[in-house]
């Protein structure tokens, strides 16, 4: 773990909904303020981040950042960090870059601009993003090897020396003693049911759709499963009314948004993650924490997070054939089930601590912010 004297930090987060790049704010600003740096969070005004951040007691600033670059947003952010001047901002989204950045190079020349990049979405070739990553950001953090590469894919004129990666972590004392508490009746009241877990945002990438319509088919259909949704999203209409013209509606549970993680995913037997592009996905750590055993594919990040064959059945990119194929075998087979989540279980806890992920960023703010950091009052 770097050596670092404490540094005043902003992490800068504009969305207006909760997910897994929320959960890093909070998560990276604790973690960060426990070694005694003195970090804020800003975000949009009554934001879920904006409650949970003050939940955790962390100092947290409000600014409505509707548009990119918007100067009667930048202008008075600028006037607030030249009397308060940070060492670090640290953006998440590409608003916050064009915005929340570009207050901080005009109130202080000696701020560190780090941008995270948490999607393995491509950066625009154009002179406007080159300018915003090679002027703005000093430097790039991505959460996984298929993020890395699709930046370099996409932005080749990006220095690779200006980049790291850093994985996301989760707090694992969370996941030492998992309990159902509650939700193992109310996932499968009858009893006897393989219970299939999802969590995340619905909506269409996430392709709860396909799943379903996989658990239709004649190898899945006869079986005894039960599917449980955590989450909310713009497509839960849609897939509520999927379920019942499927006739399945009564084997699916949509859990609303779920608080208690660890003791939902405590009550499940198999976790599924059908989508073909994340970040990261902080879900699959937790499940792994939770001793589950995982069905997904090897696309994005997916690979990097668990291990195929070990503590993850994976299907190729996009053949939702063997997806099925590998959801089946699970359900089959409770002794395999068993052995992959302690398989899974023990990886997580190996891989995939928050501790980890803050030593990284401590070693990544080491490695960027003495050169600037002196100038900055």
């Amino acid at each position: 773990m770097a050596t670092i004297r404490p540094l005043r930090i902003l992490i800068s987060d504009s969305v207006r909904i909760w997910g897994g790049a929320q959960r890093f704010v909070v998560e990276m600003a604790g973690g960060l303020s426990a070694r005694g740096h003195d970090v804020s969070i800003l975000t949009y005004p009554g934001s879920p981040l904006s409650g949970r951040g003050r939940e955790r007691g962390l100092p947290v600033l409000e600014t409505a950042i509707r548009s990119d670059a918007a100067p009667w947003v930048v202008l008075p952010l600028a006037l607030r960090m030249r009397r308060r001047p940070y060492h670090v901002v640290l953006t998440t989204w590409e608003r916050d870059l064009k915005t929340t950045a570009l207050a901080a190079k005009l109130a202080a020349r000696g701020t560190v601009v780090i941008h995270r990049r948490a999607c393995d979405d491509p950066i625009k070739n154009n002179t406007r993003y080159r300018w915003l990553y090679t002027r703005l950001a000093d430097h790039v953090v991505v959460n996984s090897r298929a993020t890395m590469e699709t930046t370099r894919r996409s932005a080749p004129w990006l220095d690779e020396r200006r980049m790291s990666l850093l994985y996301n972590g989760i707090d694992l004392r969370d996941y030492e003693s998992p309990d159902p508490g509650k939700w193992r009746a109310e996932l499968d009241p009858e009893g006897g049911h393989v219970v299939i877990g999802f969590v995340g945002q619905l909506v269409g990438r996430k392709r709860l759709d396909v799943v379903m319509r996989a658990l239709t088919g004649p190898e899945l259909g006869p079986l005894p499963w039960r599917l449980a949704i955590a989450g909310k999203g713009p497509d839960e209409e849609r897939l509520r009314g999927l379920a019942h013209s499927l006739g399945i509606a009564h084997r699916v549970a949509f859990c609303g948004f779920v608080t208690d993680i660890p003791r939902w995913l405590a009550a499940t037997d198999v976790f599924i993650l059908p989508s073909l592009i994340e970040g990261f996905g902080y879900v699959l750590a937790e499940a792994a924490a939770a001793g589950k055993p995982i069905v997904s594919y090897r696309a994005s990040s997916i690979p990097e997070v668990v291990r195929d064959g070990e503590t993850a059945l994976l299907a190729g990119y996009g053949d939702d054939e063997a997806f099925a194929a590998h959801l089946q075998r699970l359900v089959t087979d409770a002794a395999l089930r068993k052995h992959m989540g302690t398989l899974a279980r023990r990886d997580a806890f190996a891989r995939h601590g928050l501790d980890t992920m803050v030593d990284g960023m401590e070693t990544i703010l080491a490695q960027v912010v003495p050169a600037a950091s002196d100038k900055v009052g």
